[in-house]
């Protein structure tokens, strides 16, 4: 840059040199661009986030829906085991199908 002086002490600048940018400049389409793609990424991010949510929301409705099934089942299954361990029903298949007849005292042996 050169200064000549006028006149009064007024100095004009007769060159003016442009020197490299500390920063590289990067052209403005370009800085949209990247900050459309990274807007895009960000909503696709979002789309793909509530897709696993409600995807997780299903299996936790249907895994809720197994267990109920499986419980009711468990009561059912309990209230057959406590059928068939009934001495009533013991009694009637030991002497209709098995044809078993109750003791008699004499027939009893005692064991010390």
């Amino acid at each position: 840059m050169q200064r000549v002086i006028v006149g009064n002490g007024i100095c004009m600048i007769t060159e003016i040199r442009k020197e490299a940018p500390v920063f590289p400049s990067v052209p403005r389409r370009r800085r949209l661009a990247a900050l459309f793609v990274l807007m895009l990424g960000v909503a696709l991010f979002n789309v793909w986030l509530s897709g696993q949510y409600y995807r997780m929301g299903y299996a936790v409705s249907a895994s809720l829906e197994e267990q109920r099934n499986l419980k009711k089942q468990q009561d059912l299954l309990r209230t057959e085991i406590l059928t068939l361990r009934s001495p009533v029903r013991i009694e009637t298949i030991a002497k209709n199908d098995l044809r078993m007849v109750d003791p008699k005292t004499e027939r009893m042996i005692r064991v010390k």
